[in-house]
Parts: structure tokens; C-alpha cells; sequence
């Protein structure tokens, strides 16, 4: 176990370099203790909850002239127009595909290659 011992041999080279370090270089300055908080604001106090009320969009108007001209005739216009807008779309192919099913022990096996 080489690599073990590789471990322990360079965690403890670390840590006798910390302390030479330590031991060699100059302490830093002292540490600032302020009682005051510098380039904050002030604290405000919080503000009351405020519900979010919206007001109701208004009714439409279904009589003017636009909502008017929209609506069909009658019944009979609606259906006529369903019958061509029918006749007018083109028609799908009807395929139906067959696909043959295997079991699942078969479908990993190499059994029929």
C-alpha cells in the first residue's frame, strides 16, 4: 500500500509547512471592530401587507356592428359551410401496418441471426 503511505508522508509535509509559515511570517494587521454599520442604509420598518386588487374588465359589447357581422344567418348556414370546408379538406390514407410481435426474451437474443 504505497499510495497510503504516500498520503500520510505528504499530509504531514503540509502541515509542518503551515507551521514554518506560520513561525516566518509577520502578523498582519489588527483586526477593525466597528459598533457601526458603514455604507448600509438605514433599516426601515416593513411596510404593511398590501392585497392586490384588480378591477374587472369591462362587459363586451355583442352589439356592435363587428360581433354582429361575425355570427352566422341561421342553423342552415352553419352546416352548409361545415359541409364544404369538409369537402374541401384533403382526405388522409388509411394504412394499417402490420408489425410482427416477438417476445422480450427473443427480441435480445441472437437466436435466429
Amino acid at each position: 500500500m504505497p499510495i497510503v503511505s504516500f498520503v500520510i508522508v505528504a499530509a504531514f509535509a503540509l502541515i509542518a509547512l503551515l507551521f514554518v509559515a506560520d513561525a516566518t511570517l509577520e502578523p498582519g494587521s489588527p483586526v477593525i471592530v466597528t459598533s457601526q454599520r458603514s455604507g448600509l442604509s438605514e433599516a426601515r420598518p416593513p411596510y404593511a401587507i398590501q392585497a392586490l386588487t384588480t378591477t374587472q374588465a369591462p362587459a363586451p359589447d355583442m352589439t356592435s356592428q363587428a360581433v354582429l357581422s361575425a355570427q352566422p344567418n341561421s342553423v342552415s348556414e352553419i352546416g352548409s359551410a361545415a359541409l364544404a370546408a369538409r369537402a374541401t379538406a384533403p382526405r388522409k390514407d388509411k394504412r394499417v401496418t402490420r408489425h410482427q410481435q416477438t417476445r422480450l426474451s427473443d427480441r435480445f437474443s441472437i437466436k435466429g441471426y
